[in-house]
Order: structure tokens, then C-alpha cells, then sequence
């Protein structure tokens, strides 16, 4: 169990801060108790989520130590393609392959959109609406994650991704 001002990861929201760990009763669950948690890089209010909901992703944010094995890792990744897969296809397996919410795999589905997106506009497409939503929404999750984990602000994590994959030291 967290306990209150911990860093967490919750679901798609991202790093939160747990504000509380309440009992309340809403009508559709009765009484039980509430984490009750805020995003930090999200403007989504407040979050409440039961403390014993199974169906509930909510982990601890990855150690300096894991972040830096993560960027370390980049340059050697093995990123799949979702080139050529239909709209709600595409969408799907998206959403698939985010739903572990680890860092580490959400950071290979973003690089497999932005080499995707990449494609587009060198062969003078239009980037889709779903893979910028998508980018824009891994981008804020995963720098979120990596700026608490090294301390670090949001905007100097993509510089040491960019510093790992030009084969300097992060």
C-alpha cells in the first residue's frame, strides 16, 4: 500500500502525487478505501481509484538506476513497425502495446511511431491523426516518469535521449 505523497504511476495519467488515502462511498461502490492521487504533468484534477481494484494499473515510479538502463537501451532497441495497418487496427494496437504502462514498452511504441511517422513525411504524407495523439500522449508519460526518476526537468529528457542515441553519455 502508498502511502500519502508518494510518487506513483497511475494508469494513462502518468506520474500523480497521492494527496490521501481516504475511506469514502460513492453510489455505484459503496464504502471503501480511496487513493486519492494528482497528476503532476496532466491537467486531469484529481484521480480517485480504490485501493483494492485489481483492474487498476498503479505502480511505483522506476528507480534513477532503471531510468538510465532505459535510455542506456535505446540505441539497441528492437522496435516493431505498425506501418500499413487500417485506422482502428492501428488504434488497437496502440493501445495493446501501451497497457503494461512501463516505461520501458512504452518508450519502443513511441519509437515505432515516430519512425512511422518519420516515413509519412518523407514519402509527403500527412503524420495521422492517431499517431501524433498517441506521440504527443507517450511523450508526456514517459518524460514525466524519466524527469522524477533522474530528477531532472521534463524538457532535459528528450536532450538525454537524443545525447544516448548520438552515442554520448546520459
Amino acid at each position: 500500500m502508498y502511502k500519502k505523497n508518494d510518487l506513483v504511476v497511475y494508469e494513462n495519467s502518468g506520474v500523480c502525487r497521492v494527496l490521501d488515502i481516504a475511506e469514502m462511498s460513492f453510489p455505484q461502490s459503496g464504502k471503501k478505501t480511496y487513493y486519492v492521487l494528482s497528476p503532476l504533468f496532466l491537467k486531469e484534477g484529481t484521480i480517485y481509484t480504490p485501493v483494492d481494484n485489481p483492474k487498476v494499473t498503479i505502480r511505483p515510479v522506476i528507480s534513477r538506476n532503471e531510468a538510465l538502463n532505459i535510455i542506456h537501451s535505446i540505441p539497441n532497441a528492437k522496435v516493431c513497425s505498425f506501418e500499413g495497418l487500417k485506422t482502428t487496427e492501428l488504434e488497437g494496437r496502440y493501445r495493446e502495446a501501451s497497457r503494461s504502462n512501463r516505461c520501458g514498452d512504452l518508450i519502443l511504441l513511441a519509437m515505432a511511431i515516430y519512425r512511422k511517422a518519420r516515413n509519412a513525411r518523407r514519402s509527403g504524407k500527412k503524420v495521422s491523426e492517431i499517431d501524433d495523439r498517441y506521440l504527443k500522449r507517450l511523450n508526456v508519460l514517459i518524460y514525466g516518469e524519466l524527469s522524477v526518476a533522474l530528477n531532472v526537468s521534463q524538457e532535459e529528457v528528450p536532450k538525454l535521449i537524443e545525447a544516448e542515441i548520438a552515442g554520448e553519455n546520459a
